[in-house]
């Protein structure tokens, strides 16, 4: 399956300090997949302090990036 990063998703990279191969251990394996809104996946990974989310749209054989972020490990209930 082919990864595809947005504009925003690009953006939020370098502003938020991720780098491209955290992305894909996350889509590769995650710690947790929820649901998310309109249809769209929520990809949860431990990096240690933080996780990784990671918000994809799934189509045909791409995953659509459409945005990510660190999330506080207080936050997320596993």
């Amino acid at each position: 399956m082919k990864i595809v990063f947005t504009k925003h998703a690009k953006d939020m990279l370098n502003l938020r300090g991720i780098k491209k191969t955290q992305v894909r251990k996350c889509l590769q394996k995650p710690d947790k997949i929820l649901p998310a809104k309109f249809g769209k996946k929520a990809y949860l990974k431990d990096f240690g302090k933080n996780y990784l989310k990671v918000i994809v749209s799934e189509e045909m054989k791409n995953k659509a990036i459409v945005t990510l972020y660190w999330l506080d490990k207080k936050r997320v209930k596993m």
